[in-house]
Order: C-alpha cells, then sequence, then structure tokens
C-alpha cells in the first residue's frame, strides 16, 4: 500500500513553517527540523519532502494553480458566477469548480476570471455540450486551494466580494436575475422596466441588497416567491424562494451603464428597452416593444432584429 498523504492544507501549513524556521536558523538538517515541527501536530511528510522544502527546491504547490486569497474584481467576478449557478465535482478525489450554463458570454467571462486568479496563462476551456434540453456551455475548473476557498461559508467571504461589489453584482444577476420587462395596461399601455433576481439564500439576496445600495440603487425589500413544498412545473420547492427587484427604470438604466449583464441576451434586451423608453417615452415604447417582442410563457422573445428607427 502506498504512502498515504496528509490534506493539501495542512501540508501547507507545514511547509509554511518550515520556510520560516529555515529563514529564521538557516537549514540544520531535517532531523533539527522535524523536532520543531513535530509541535505543530500536522501529519509530516517524508524525509526527503521536508529536505526539499528546507532547500527550497520544491514546494506543496509544484503541480498545483497556486491561488492567492486577494481581494480583486476577477475574483469578485468568480465568486458572483460560483454562488449563482456553480457547483462542487470531487468524484475520483478531485475537486472541482463546475458552471454550466446557456450563455457563452458568461461562461466565457467565468473561464476568464478563473484564469486570472490562478495566474494562468491562457483561459480555461468553455465546452459546447448538447443534449435534450439544447445546448449548454460548460467550464471545468480544477483547483484544491481555490475550492477550498470558494466552499467557505458567505460571511468569510464578504470581505473579498464587497472591495469590489460590481463584479459580484454582475456575475450574480447574470446567473439569478434578468431585465423584467411589462407591458403595464393600467393608465396605459406603457413599457414598465426593471429588473429580478432570485435565490433560496434569503441572507446572500440581503447581502447583495445591501451592495446594491452602495451603487445608489434603490432595490425593493426581499419577499416571498416560491414556499418551500411548493409544487412548480419542475418539481416540489425543498427550500423557499426570494425575490429582489430593482423597479425604478433610472435604477434599471444606471444598472446597464455601471455593472451589466455578462449574458448578451440579457444585457441587448434590457439596452433596447431603455433605448424604446428613452426616444419614445414609456406609452408609446410599449407599442414599439410589443411590434419587436412577443410573450412565450413569462418571458418577451425577439420576433425580429429591426432595431427601433430614430
Amino acid at each position: 500500500m502506498g504512502r498515504r498523504f496528509a490534506p493539501i492544507s495542512d501540508r501547507m501549513k507545514v511547509y509554511e513553517l518550515v520556510r520560516r524556521l529555515v529563514d529564521a536558523k538557516g537549514f540544520l538538517g531535517v532531523a533539527d527540523l522535524k523536532k520543531e515541527l513535530a509541535t505543530a501536530g500536522s501529519t509530516l511528510p517524508s524525509r526527503e519532502t521536508i529536505r526539499r522544502w528546507a532547500l527550497a527546491k520544491t514546494s506543496p504547490f509544484s503541480g498545483k494553480r497556486i491561488f492567492n486569497a486577494q481581494p480583486s474584481e476577477e475574483l469578485s467576478f468568480f465568486l458572483g458566477a460560483w454562488i449563482g449557478d456553480g457547483w462542487s465535482d470531487e468524484n475520483d478525489g478531485g475537486k472541482r469548480m463546475m458552471l454550466k450554463v446557456r450563455s457563452y458570454d458568461f461562461a466565457k467571462e467565468f473561464a476568464t476570471s478563473a484564469a486570472k486568479i490562478l495566474h494562468k496563462t491562457d483561459s480555461y476551456w468553455v465546452r459546447r455540450i448538447v443534449d435534450e434540453t439544447g445546448m449548454w456551455y460548460l467550464v471545468k475548473v480544477t483547483s484544491f486551494m481555490l475550492y477550498d476557498f470558494v466552499n467557505r461559508p458567505l460571511d468569510a467571504l464578504r470581505a473579498y466580494i464587497e472591495r469590489y461589489p460590481k463584479g459580484f453584482l454582475r456575475e450574480f444577476f447574470t446567473a439569478e436575475g434578468n431585465p423584467s420587462v411589462s407591458v403595464e395596461r393600467t393608465n396605459g399601455p406603457y413599457l414598465h422596466l426593471g429588473l429580478v433576481v432570485s435565490n433560496s439564500g434569503y441572507e446572500l439576496l440581503m447581502f447583495t441588497r445591501k451592495l446594491l445600495s452602495i451603487f445608489g440603487f434603490h432595490p425593493a425589500r426581499i419577499r416571498l416567491n416560491i414556499p418551500e413544498g411548493k409544487k412548480t412545473n419542475l418539481a416540489v420547492a425543498r427550500s423557499s424562494g426570494w425575490l429582489l427587484s430593482l423597479s425604478g427604470f433610472e435604477d434599471a438604466r444606471g444598472f446597464s451603464n455601471t455593472i451589466g449583464f455578462a449574458d448578451g441576451d440579457k444585457q441587448r434586451k434590457l439596452m433596447e428597452a431603455i433605448s424604446y423608453i428613452e426616444k419614445c417615452g414609456a406609452k408609446r415604447a410599449a407599442t414599439e416593444w410589443t411590434k419587436y417582442y412577443q410573450k412565450q410563457g413569462k418571458k418577451w422573445v425577439k420576433k425580429r432584429k429591426t432595431p427601433i428607427s430614430s
């Protein structure tokens, strides 16, 4: 039976202690180092591994993508997408972060962000998958260190997100949100525009609401959308679903200009609705909107690509 290796987190702690001891006292031999390391309480690697670490010939990061948990726009991008649409895969002992979405633009932005925070020279591969439900785009990111980081509770991630709230909001709204367009008949018709984002995590939406307020937006109160146990067209809801909305036109326009969606289709729909209202006013915009969009279920779907005349 082969040697059983300690978890990467334990190996990193021992490695850091080895480097501190060598920096402070010099390398006096593996035996002396092992005496000092015995107090750490972690499983120690082989004598040869300790010797190589002490001489800076290898490290626990050899052959692994190093992740340095520093706040950045790319990390906020990654966390917004991951918290919204990502899932964990631990098959075969690996630790992979997966994203499977309809939008190539969204998948590509996730892949690019992952590459930057892991210091990868090229982007991760965006794989196209076609199944019975249609076309999807899959991204697979492998990193023990990043995996352990992103699976922390939200409270442990807040400080990293709050430094770069725009990135998080962009990806989270892309994953869980949509432009909210409706043709109101009361005192109308007129075109009403806003944004909605839904999730089963009430605290997550409370945090999102706080981030929106940083930009001067006026998010509504979070409301219950789907109660736990309710039957939907897909299944029975295992947990309650909550809804957060931005309902004013100025907030929708401000969101489009400063944050936007990583999904090109969602962003174009938002920008077109804004354009109609700006050029025509809300009442005539309702007529123009229905010329180019039709309702399919609860969604407005483009009929043709002809833009509004100026």
